[in-house]
């Protein structure tokens, strides 16, 4: 996962605080038959995302498209309610595409608004077929024409970020379930070839964050990375999933009996905090445990889930003596994350 802008980090830096913490979900309400936090209801309704800075807001929109499948699976009677969420989210996009023209051509922006129109196959039919298929047919494209297998985040850049990827191929992998179609099939192999066999840290098992191996840091596998792509590798190759879920919880788990958390960056290796990573607080990564909680649940890891969500709460109460993390708490991107983790797709 790549990050972009100064104005991220009060937001990042909030996540491990609240945006996985399941309690105190003040302002949640029930809305068209799905207990839709007040703050997304918001981002839906009127397009005000608290607290979000443009570039997170697709983003903020596909975790709130997928908590809402998460929800109907569970509660399949709300499937159409669950419908009707997807469906907004993704008239909201439309809108946030039309203010942000340039942006909205990126590969991370398409992928998320792929996401959304896959997640809709879930729990109802195809919201636009042409769309879903042009946009799946230019992710497919780009990734194929690109010699490390990535189609690029951002047009202005030449790194290529695994865990961007993740959620590009997965976005086909939906697009393939709910058409019938192979486009995911050959961006897949060429991308497992490429991170398994050249962008891996062998002594980890683990693969890199930067297949290009140029950024700084690049060949160190990142918390927030892994647990980011977990939620995605899953829908496109399971085992591999499988796999680096273990290696990641094996060697990046912080289990200090009350609190538990992931590491942002490999043992033995002490990395700065960033706007992706957030804070970290005794190699502790704000990011890395944030979506490590989702990760968890989607991987059917359910004890660690319930242990993560309890620091998160933990650590909530400290935060409310903190005016700046209460406010980050409070964003639109915190709120859809903190209902991703609580309503994972299955």
């Amino acid at each position: 996962m790549k990050i972009r802008g100064a104005a991220a980090l009060p937001i990042v830096a909030a996540v491990v605080v609240a945006v996985v913490a399941l309690v105190g979900e003040g302002g949640a309400r029930a809305e068209d038959g799905l207990p839709l936090p007040a703050a997304l209801e918001a981002a839906l309704a009127s397009g005000r995302f608290e607290g979000t800075a443009s570039g997170f807001r697709m983003m903020a929109l596909s975790f709130t498209a997928d908590g809402c499948t998460g929800e109907a699976a569970v509660h399949p009677e709300r499937a159409a309610a669950a419908h009707r969420c997807v469906e907004r989210a993704y008239q909201r996009a439309a809108a946030l595409r039309r203010q942000h023209p340039s942006l909205a051509r990126s590969g991370l922006w398409l992928s998320h608004l792929n996401l959304i129109l896959g997640a809709a196959h879930r729990v109802g039919p195809c919201l636009d077929a042409a769309e879903h298929e042009a946009i799946s047919r230019t992710l497919g494209s780009r990734s194929l024409a690109d010699p490390t297998a990535h189609a690029a985040s951002y047009a202005d850049t030449t790194l290529r970020w695994p865990a961007d990827q993740s959620a590009t191929l997965a976005s086909l992998a939906r697009f393939d379930r709910g058409h019938g179609g192979h486009l995911a099939d050959a961006p897949v192999e060429r991308w497992r070839q490429r991170v398994t066999g050249h962008a891996t840290r062998a002594d980890l098992d683990l693969p890199w964050s930067e297949v290009t191996g140029r950024a700084r840091t690049a060949r160190q596998p990142r918390g927030c990375a892994l647990a980011y792509q977990t939620l995605y590798v899953r829908e496109f190759d399971e085992p591999l999933a499988r796999r680096w879920w273990q290696a990641f919880r094996q060697r990046y788990l912080v289990d200090r009996v009350a609190l538990v958390g992931f590491r942002e960056w490999p043992p033995g290796f002490d990395g700065p905090s960033d706007a992706d990573s957030g804070p970290i607080v005794h190699g502790v990564g704000a990011a890395a445990t944030a979506f490590g909680l989702p990760a968890a649940r989607v991987m059917g890891d359910g004890v660690l889930a319930t242990r993560l969500a309890a620091t998160a709460s933990a650590v909530e109460q400290a935060a409310r003596f903190d005016p700046s993390l209460a406010r980050a708490a409070s964003s639109t991107l915190a709120a859809s994350i903190r209902w991703l983790g609580a309503h994972p797709p299955r």
